[in-house]
């Protein structure tokens, strides 16, 4: 683990290095500190997690055409994988695209966690230690909370939880997955539940981005939808209005023949 760390300590100083600038420069409180990075992060990565939000849409809608693919070819595993990929390349879909996005965010994630779990003393030499003397820091406090202890009230558990469930019933595009949506707020929120605050302060803004980001995201991709539909809507009209014009036609020289 403490190898894994290393190997994060650059995007972490970095991160240590915006807190130190927003607390000198913006405001002198390190719980709005953590929500302004919360955010900086947050819309930093935004390109990353539409790209991610699209394919995953485009891959649901594609689900019906693979799912035939597999019946059609249900003996035959090699020629299921081989035919989805076919598919897949037809469609210009690629797979991982959807996981790629959450897999380049993580390393951001872990960074930002030991930040505000383990500071460095880029942050402590400003801020100070933890604790005083055995007592916590004041320069850690916010609201009714130190941000380097447990929520003693259990409010920030349970916006956590909540705001988690939420978001990842809008994020869950296959109703199969949905049982997660139920599954993972409780089991984050036994984790949550002895975390320091300023690390749910973090992880509850986070939430709550993601919900009004993926509330956005997903009208973008229903208008989509819409202007596909359309599309083919007129693509069909189109398709009928030349079968209309053959049958007249067809009946022209039908005309023309009995004159003759």
């Amino acid at each position: 683990m403490e190898f894994i760390y290393n190997l994060l300590r650059p995007i972490q100083n970095i991160i240590e290095y915006v807190i130190i600038f927003l607390y000198n420069n913006v405001v002198s409180s390190y719980g709005v500190v953590i929500i302004l990075l919360t955010l900086i992060v947050r819309i930093i990565l935004t390109p990353l997690t539409i790209t991610q939000t699209k394919s995953m849409a485009k891959m649901q809608k594609l689900q019906p055409k693979i799912k035939e693919i597999q019946k059609k070819y249900k003996d035959d595993k090699q020629k299921i994988q081989e035919k989805t990929m076919e598919f897949y390349k037809e469609n210009n879909v690629n797979p991982l695209s959807g996981c790629l996005p959450l897999l380049l965010q993580m390393p951001v994630f872990f960074a930002l966690f030991q930040a505000l779990r383990n500071p460095s003393n880029i942050v402590t030499d400003v801020l100070g230690k933890f604790t005083i003397s055995g007592t916590p820091n004041p320069a850690y406090d916010f609201l009714w909370l130190n941000l380097n202890e447990p929520d003693p009230y259990y409010i920030l558990v349970i916006l956590m939880v909540g705001t988690m469930f939420l978001s990842t019933r809008m994020t869950t595009t296959d109703p199969k997955q949905s049982m997660i949506s139920y599954i993972m707020p409780v089991v984050f929120g036994f984790i949550a539940f002895r975390l320091p605050a300023g690390i749910l302060v973090y992880w509850v803004t986070t939430n709550i981005w993601t919900i009004g980001q993926q509330y956005l995201v997903n009208k973008i991709v229903s208008r989509g939808k819409e202007k596909e539909e359309q599309e083919e809507e007129k693509e069909e009209k189109k398709k009928e209005l030349s079968s209309e014009e053959k049958k007249i036609i067809a009946g022209k020289k039908r005309k023309k023949r009995r004159k003759k």
